[in-house]
């Protein structure tokens, strides 16, 4: 065939395979070999002979080029599309493309001279392959493997670090060697020593220890992972490749061609290995792979490889399970045989996480539920009015106290965590913007306890036990060392969290906290964001999260001097404080001369399995506590003479 800068697919009419998969095999204009692969679908081409560089796009494949109208030519072709928005990226991001397969560099025929095929005949007389083969047969890895392969075989320098002279003993050791290819082209060798050990020639077992020096030879960095080029889309004739196995090493890629598997790789640099980069110049080959099994070592490198693995390759992930005494799979073969890798390899599971809950594994507790023995919750100590609404469990989760300014949101938070802490021995730490003088805060929490406005008539020892028990149930945070956003706030109490313990966090209020708001964030989307991540924080340690939120300015209603109600959705910012939040409550100061009460409004409650929404009332007592009533009417008449039962004895005996 005439050789030509561009090819179409007519060219290779002649001298073409049409093939039931994915490609054509065609006879190669360059080295005349059939090794030349076509794709049916891209028209790219690639010869796999090695030596061979002929590779492309087929012209009849292309695209229309998407550029304005030539008119030299008369012809037109319509402009891009005007893109409206591009996410920012960093200027080391701008000045940066990804790897190509192309990219790698092969390997100098000085290099590849000095390495020797490990064949598949009887005998051979060559002392590095008789080295080689020894080794393969040791680590249970036939020759017909080895050669299908490609595996060589040389003497080679390796560097002894544990040697005295001072830049390392330098070793000449029979070697076997990975040589890896991507299209068809040797891009990367390492070398493995396989002498024997001269200290120590077997190990406990009897098994024959080999030296172990590394060593290679890579034109290109990062170095591609080793038989990659089994994915190569010119190669591969399924449209999905069911399962790609990723491994630690070269060895353990050979032990699983051993056990019948087609598509094996290994990372480069072992446990060290950035998937990103390793990775980079392969994405479209890996794309077409359905399950990736992570078939690592059980070492703490290993583990540590196979989480960053997972975390790259995502849901595609499964991982395996190795027999206690077995470092790697490549011993299983050695120990157990081919039949166990495969039971292995066949039986990868999902990663485990938390973030997926079947039914099986929930059984008993789900069990417990149905025959009434769960978390019914506790009562909050105001009485059943209260419990109605509001009767939270130990689960934790995100509670959302609003009102208008000055309506006594604060002054209630008080009562209701005092008696939380008196009356159920849970703990609270607050975070209180608006309350600066901490000791004033703490001596209205004693008068709480106490019952009492005027706590001068008490001695030191009638008011220390109230103090050092308030000491082991509550806690304040103070911001002023850094800016109060979500993760700072999080970060402190986690601390707390770690030194006593704790069941609520009172963040009062949301107004000084700072969260991150800009060009591609709005505030409705940096809400979302902080309310997710608090919810999410208290949820996994079981603490209850409660802000205090203003609304927003409240409407006028029409025809009236009156504002409208406040709901769910009059919360500054956001509806996700409806959305997201586990309880909602508001809280009203009702101030007439014929009634005087605050009104709790519970405007949401996620659970409605042990309270629901609903309305309480309340009068409050000179000493900031608050006593629960049936209604308006009720207030009234205690107004106007009629006595009714209060909260007056002290919390703490």
């Amino acid at each position: 065939m005439e050789k030509k800068a561009f090819y179409v697919l007519k060219d290779f009419e002649e001298n073409l395979k049409v093939t039931s998969g994915k490609n054509y095999v065609a006879k190669c204009p360059k080295c005349g070999k059939w090794n030349l692969y076509i794709s049916k679908t891209t028209g790219l081409y690639n010869c796999f002979t090695g030596g061979c560089d002929f590779k492309g796009i087929l012209q009849d494949f292309l695209p229309e080029r998407p550029t304005t109208g030539a008119t030299h030519t008369g012809e037109f072709y319509p402009k891009k599309k005007k893109i409206r928005f591009v996410a920012e990226t960093s200027r080391a991001e701008k000045d940066s493309v990804k790897m190509m397969p192309t990219d790698y560099k092969r390997l100098t025929p000085e290099t590849l001279t000095k390495i020797k095929r490990v064949t598949e005949v009887a005998e051979t007389a060559d002392l590095d392959e008789q080295a080689a083969r020894h080794y393969l047969s040791a680590m249970g890895i036939s020759l017909q493997t080895a050669a299908l392969a490609r595996v060589g075989c040389l003497t080679t320098r390796f560097t002894n670090p544990d040697s005295k002279a001072e830049n390392g003993e330098t070793l000449h050791l029979r070697s076997l060697a990975y040589v890896n290819y991507v299209n068809g082209q040797a891009v990367n060798v390492k070398y493995r020593s396989c002498e024997v050990s001269r200290s120590t020639p077997k190990d406990n077992e009897g098994r024959t220890v080999f030296m172990k020096y590394w060593n290679q030879d890579s034109p290109t960095t990062p170095c591609a992972p080793y038989h990659i080029d089994c994915i190569n889309p010119l190669r591969v004739e399924e449209e999905v490749i069911e399962r790609l196995i990723i491994t630690e090493g070269e060895k353990d890629v050979l032990s699983l061609l051993e056990a019948g598997y087609r598509y094996v790789i290994s990372v480069p640099n072992g446990a060290s290995c950035v998937p990103s980069k390793a990775f980079e110049a392969f994405e479209e080959w890996l794309a077409p792979v359905n399950d990736v099994v992570l078939c690592g070592d059980t070492d703490l490198p290993g583990r540590t490889l196979v989480k960053k693995l997972a975390d790259y390759f995502g849901p595609r992930s499964l991982t395996v399970q190795l027999p206690a005494d077995c470092k790697d799979i490549s011993e299983v073969l050695v120990s157990y045989g081919v039949e166990t890798v495969r039971s292995i390899i066949d039986g990868a599971q999902p990663l485990a996480t938390d973030d997926i809950i079947t039914v099986e594994e929930r059984a008993d507790q789900v069990m417990e539920v149905l025959q009434g023995r769960y978390d019914k919750g506790y009562e909050v100590g105001f009485g059943p009015l209260t419990d109605r609404v509001f009767h939270p469990t130990d689960l934790g989760g995100l509670i959302i106290v609003t009102g208008k300014p000055n309506s006594g949101k604060t002054d209630f938070l008080n009562d209701l965590t005092c008696r939380l802490m008196m009356k159920t021995g849970r703990h609270v730490c607050y975070l209180s913007f608006e309350v600066p003088d901490k000791n004033k805060h703490i001596a209205q929490l004693v008068r709480l306890a106490l019952g009492q406005v005027n706590t001068a008539r008490y001695t030191r020892e009638e008011l220390e036990p109230l103090i050092h028990y308030l000491h082991t149930h509550m806690v304040h945070l103070d911001m002023h060392e850094v800016s109060p956003t979500p993760a700072h706030i999080l970060e402190r109490a986690d601390r707390v969290r770690r030194t006593m313990p704790m069941e609520y966090l009172v963040i009062d209020p949301y107004l000084f906290m700072e969260v991150e708001t800009g060009r591609y964030s709005s505030e409705t989307q940096a809400i979302k964001a902080m309310l997710t991540q608090v919810q999410t924080w208290g949820r996994t340690h079981g603490v209850w999260v409660v802000i205090v939120a203003h609304p927003r300015k409240l409407m006028k209603l029409w025809g009236s001097n009156d504002t409208e109600d406040i709901d769910m959705y009059t919360i500054a910012g956001s509806a996700n404080w409806a959305n997201l939040a586990d309880f909602i409550l508001s809280i009203t100061r009702v101030d007439e001369e014929e009634k005087r009460y605050t009104r709790l409004d519970m405007l949401k409650v996620r659970d409605q399995d042990l309270c629901r929404k609903g309305t309480v009332v309340y009068v409050r007592q000179p000493c900031g506590r608050y006593d629960e009533r049936e209604s308006v009417e009720q207030v009234q008449a205690e107004m106007q003479g009629l006595v009714l039962e209060r909260d007056s004895a002290p919390w703490l005996r």
